[in-house]
C-alpha cells in the first residue's frame, strides 16, 4: 500500500485494518492509552504501520477523532510522526432488540501511522534498558526540540502539544525521535496564553502555573521539555528519583541545589569514561555540551515560566554546542561525526556542521 510521504492520508477500510493487524489480535498490540489501543499492521508486502482504534466514549469518540485527525493532518516535519491513513467505516448488522430483529449501527474509527521501529522513549529512560551512549542521548534532545520548534515557531497559527513524555515520544530507525499522540494539543491564534478548565497533560510535566491557575501558553511544552531532557539524561536512576517527587519537590530540588550536586543528580554513571574513551581531545568540548543541556533544562523548568527560554533559543544554543565541538574535530572525526549527525538528524538540514 503506497503512502507518500507528502500526500495527504489515505482513507482505509475497516475490513483490511481487520486483515493486517490479525483481527487485532494481543501479539499484534503496540499500546494503549486514554483514547485506543495501538495494533502493528502488517501488509502482504511487509511495509509496517501502526493502527490507533479510538475507544467508545458514549459520542465523545467523534470530537477527538475529528481533533486528533485535524491535528496530525497538517504536520509535515522528520521529527513529528507522520499519519498515514485513517478509518471511518459505517457498518449495520442485524441484532435482536426488545424481541424483534433490527439494524444497528456500528462506527468503526482509526488513525494509522508510520510504524516506528524502536516504539516509545519511556523504556530507554527506566530500568528495563542499560543506557544509551551520549551522542545518542544528545540527538534525542536535538530532535525533539526540533520536533517542537516546527510545532511553535512554523505552525502558523502555533500549535501547543500539552502532553509531552517520553510515552508519547516515537523512535524510528537509528532512533530518530518523533512527537506523537496530539490528542489533547491545540492551535492558538494571536493571544497565546489562556486559561482553560480542562483536565490536560500527565503528571509530573505540568508547570506549575497551569497546577496552581490553569494557565496555558507555549511555556508549558517548554516546562514539559525540561522534565523530558532531565529524564534522558538522568539515567534509570535519576529517572526513578524524579518520577517519585512532586512537581514542587522537584522544583524545590533545582532552585536549591549546587551546581556539583546537579552534576550528581544528572551525570549518568558511565559517561565520562564513555566519552574520554571516545576521544581524549574531545572530552572537555562533550562536557561542555552536557552541562549547557543540563543548564538548559533547568532553564526549562524556572518557576517563573516568563524565565523560561522559547524553543528557538534552546535550539540556537544546541547548535553552537555543535559549531564548538566541530573546531575540535580532525578531518577523520568530522566526517564521522557528520555521518552520524546526518543518520540521527536528517530533519537539521541548517546544521552549523555544514556552515
Amino acid at each position: 500500500m503506497d503512502h507518500s510521504s507528502s500526500g495527504s492520508p489515505r482513507k482505509i477500510p475497516f475490513h483490511l485494518l481487520q486483515e493486517i493487524t490479525d483481527c487485532f489480535s494481543d501479539e499484534r498490540k503496540l499500546g494503549s492509552g486514554g483514547f485506543g489501543k495501538v495494533y502493528m499492521g502488517v501488509h502482504n508486502d511487509g511495509e509496517k504501520i501502526a493502527v490507533k482504534m479510538l475507544h467508545y466514549m458514549l459520542g465523545f469518540e467523534e470530537e477527538q477523532f475529528l481533533k486528533e485527525f485535524n491535528n496530525l493532518a497538517r504536520l509535515q516535519h522528520p521529527n513529528i510522526v507522520r499519519l498515514v491513513g485513517y478509518c471511518y467505516d459505517v457498518q449495520k448488522n442485524i441484532v435482536e432488540y426488545e424481541g424483534r430483529l433490527v439494524f444497528a449501527e456500528r462506527i468503526y474509527r482509526a488513525l494509522c501511522f508510520e510504524y516506528m521501529h524502536h516504539g516509545s522513549l519511556d523504556k530507554y529512560v527506566s530500568d528495563e534498558y542499560p543506557g544509551l551512549d551520549w551522542n545518542t542521548r544528545y540527538t534525542l534532545i536535538k530532535g525533539i526540540c526540533k520536533g517542537l520548534e516546527y510545532l511553535h515557531e512554523e505552525l502558523k497559527p502555533p500549535m501547543y502539544h500539552l502532553d509531552l513524555k517520553p510515552a508519547n515520544i516515537l523512535l524510528g530507525k537509528n532512533m530518530l525521535p518523533k512527537i506523537a499522540d496530539f490528542g489533547l494539543s491545540r492551535f492558538f491564534g494571536e493571544e497565546q496564553t489562556h486559561i482553560t478548565k480542562s483536565s490536560i497533560g500527565t503528571r509530573g510535566y505540568l508547570p506549575p502555573e497551569y497546577i496552581e491557575r490553569n494557565i496555558v501558553s507555549s511555556k508549558f511544552d517548554i516546562f514539559s521539555l525540561g522534565v523530558v531532557i532531565i529524564k534522558i539524561m538522568t539515567g534509570p536512576t535519576g529517572y526513578r528519583e524524579s518520577a517519585e517527587m512532586s512537581p514542587q519537590e522537584f522544583i524545590d530540588l533545582v532552585r536549591e541545589s549546587n551546581m556539583y550536586q546537579l552534576q550528581q543528580f544528572f551525570a549518568h554513571k558511565n559517561w565520562r569514561t564513555r566519552l574520554q574513551a571516545t576521544s581524549m581531545h574531545l572530552f572537555e568540548s562533550y562536557s561542555k555540551q552536557v552541562k549547557r543541556c543540563m543548564e538548559i533544562a533547568l532553564s526549562c523548568v524556572e518557576v517563573n515560566r516568563h524565565k523560561r527560554p522559547s524553543i528557538r533559543k534552546i535550539v540556537k544554543q544546541l547548535n553552537e554546542t555543535e559549531i564548538m565541538i566541530h573546531k575540535q574535530l580532525n578531518e577523520k572525526e568530522i566526517m564521522i561525526y557528520r555521518t552520524r549527525l546526518r543518520d540521527l538528524s536528517s530533519y537539521d538540514q541548517g546544521s552549523p556542521m555544514d556552515q
